[in-house]
């Protein structure tokens, strides 16, 4: 039984680094992204420098000792949707793209598509906000029509209490913002589409901010544990996705420290001027 985080935000750690992380928390395959930029050319030549006998193919990268980083993205669609595609990462022809060109395009590849923190309101990460009635319609539409081949995210960043926390405070101002949890939201929305017989599972992962080598150690708070079978990345890729949409697969749904995610998340997106790419 494989140990899977498929949503790591490397920055600027080694890969030694990674894979040393990797080895402290017992995770076998880890997919690393980076918001709307593909970082996979510099994945491999990382890893083929740090690591002779590693084996790299359009879907990730096979290591010596039998771990794998998958190739990944995360995408910003025109819609304001944030999209995860693992075992396949590409540049749109246009910047943001529409979310169903993107899932097609990547469909086409084979690729793991998830609905990234589908409630959160991407365009106001800063008052923790949550997305229209309209949007959660054309999401559940969205999920219908791919029903079988994309998957919701459930975070590990997205805190209740924080959350709940940042809402009172700003509603103290008067803006009047209602609040709920945006991984039961996405629960919620998977078991009704389970009862009409669409099938869009839930997947756990952390959405780690490794800005430094110390943060690396959350690796694999929340994540996914499923059997894996194949030699390759793309095996690997296309074993776990079997497995997804056949339901063989268990989730750990476990939320990093607040005071984690307050340096890693909170404050560098409060003050972007301070951080480097603020959002990952």
């Amino acid at each position: 039984m494989a140990q899977i985080d498929l949503h790591v935000h490397p920055f600027k750690n080694s890969i030694y680094d990674i894979v040393n992380a990797m080895d402290s928390a017992g995770i076998d395959v880890l997919g690393l992204e980076s918001l709307d930029a593909s970082i996979y050319k510099l994945i491999v030549e990382q890893a083929n420098k740090a690591y002779p006998y590693a084996a790299a193919d359009d879907a990730g990268v096979k290591l010596p000792n039998g771990k794998f980083l998958l190739n990944g993205r995360e995408y910003t669609t025109l819609e304001s949707l944030h999209l995860l595609t693992i075992g396949f990462s590409y540049e749109p022809a246009k910047q943001p793209d529409e979310a169903k060109r993107i899932i097609e395009h990547s469909l086409e590849h084979n690729a793991i598509v998830i609905l990234d923190h589908p409630f959160v309101d991407n365009g106001k990460t800063k008052t923790a906000g949550h997305v229209s009635s309209e949007f959660a319609g054309w999401m559940e539409y969205l999920c219908k029509e791919y029903s079988g081949h994309v998957a919701l995210e459930w975070n590990a960043y997205c805190i209740p209490w924080m959350r709940n926390v940042l809402m009172q405070g700003l509603n103290l101002a008067g803006l009047g913002l209602s609040y709920y949890d945006v991984n039961l939201k996405a629960e919620e929305l998977s078991a009704k589409l389970q009862k009409e017989e669409y099938n869009v599972p839930i997947l756990a992962d952390t959405d780690l901010h490794a800005r430094n080598k110390r943060l690396l150690q959350r690796m694999g708070t929340a994540r996914v544990i499923s059997p894996l079978e194949g030699s390759t990345a793309y095996e690997i890729v296309q074993s776990l996705k079997r497995n997804i949409f056949a339901r063989n697969y268990e989730n750990v749904k476990e939320y990093v420290s607040s005071a984690h995610l307050l340096e890693a998340f909170c404050l560098p997106v409060v003050f972007p001027g301070l951080f480097e790419k603020s959002r990952g």
